[in-house]
């Protein structure tokens, strides 16, 4: 499903929606952690707020039950370049699209988070949205 990103600023981006297909509206942040999305999701400092991940590749190794930062959810969005739904860890026990749909978390991919990243980095963490 096509999704729209478009930041308080006036810039836009398409991309696919997974997760919540809901419109979502929060500040946007960026982190730029290679691994731990799952931990990311789960860090009580990120409640209502759109994340987007500078790694390139996201979900690919799924979510474990035991490797939660809380049990909290945090953020409303999670923006990324390339989102993989086909786990690779044996020990993985929900989807990154399961626990965003479970959890009603937005999700945006296939959006040049380099850009985006360098927006924030530059502009300062702005409100946004993610709608159809």
């Amino acid at each position: 499903m096509k999704r729209k990103l478009v930041l308080a600023n006036g810039v836009s981006f398409i991309g696919h929606g997974f997760g919540l297909e809901e419109e979502v509206i929060a500040e946007l942040v960026f982190n730029t952690s290679m691994v731990g999305y799952q931990e990311i999701l789960s860090d009580p400092s990120y409640t209502d707020q759109m994340i987007c991940m500078t790694y390139p590749l996201i979900g690919n190794y799924g979510l474990i039950d035991d490797d939660y930062e809380s049990k909290l959810v945090g953020p409303k969005a999670l923006i990324v370049r390339e989102y993989n739904d086909k786990p690779s860890n044996f020990r993985y026990t929900v989807t990154l699209r399961e626990y965003l749909e479970d959890n009603k978390i937005a999700g945006i991919s296939h959006i040049d988070t380099r850009k985006l990243t360098r927006i924030i980095r530059d502009e300062g963490s702005m409100l946004a949205i993610i709608t159809d």
